[in-house]
């Protein structure tokens, strides 16, 4: 059987491409309308520095901004089991560390987004290389899970993610 989880990413990167107003709720009007954005799913990073991210530091879903080379990254989780507040903050928060020698950067993605870096990375920009083009990652960012676990998340204590996360549900969009 197929799960969300299995082809979420790609369904979403759809919606959001079609959709102006899911976008909108997404990234606050982050686009002005002319504006020809582009919406990938699975965007891997560029280096930080000298240190490089490995295959699985992929953005879920990134929006794509050609005229101020901008990338919005989206962060999916559209399961249900492991997404209680302090599993999530015990999987997805912990501070990445460097493995390879000091040359890769280890941890999660979610971690990456909130910019719990390695200290060879901290106060420097992320990058994503989408058609031989440069995208600066924003600060700001989404977290997008289903409705049943954000009611939880409301019933119990969300997660500790930093202000510049919006959190969404899937079935919103």
């Amino acid at each position: 059987m197929i799960q969300l989880s299995h082809i979420g990413e790609e369904l979403i990167s759809r919606i959001l491409y079609e959709s102006k107003e899911a976008r909108d709720s997404v990234c606050d009007n982050m686009y002005s309308p002319d504006t020809e954005i582009d919406v990938q799913a699975e965007v891997k990073l560029e280096n930080c520095g000298m240190l490089s991210f490995d295959g699985t530091h992929k953005i879920d879903v990134a929006i794509l901004n050609p005229n101020s080379l901008e990338c919005f990254p989206m962060e999916a989780k559209l399961g249900f089991n492991r997404l209680g507040k302090n599993e999530f903050e015990k999987r997805f928060l912990k501070r990445c560390e460097t493995s390879h020698n000091y040359a890769r950067v280890k941890g999660s993605m979610i971690a990456i987004l909130e910019r719990n870096l390695p200290t060879d990375c901290v106060g420097k920009e992320l990058f994503i290389n989408h058609k031989n083009t440069p995208y600066i990652v924003s600060v700001n960012w989404a977290l997008i899970c289903r409705a049943k676990v954000l009611d939880k998340w409301n019933a119990s204590g969300r997660p500790g993610v930093s202000s510049k996360c919006k959190i969404i549900s899937f079935e919103s969009l």
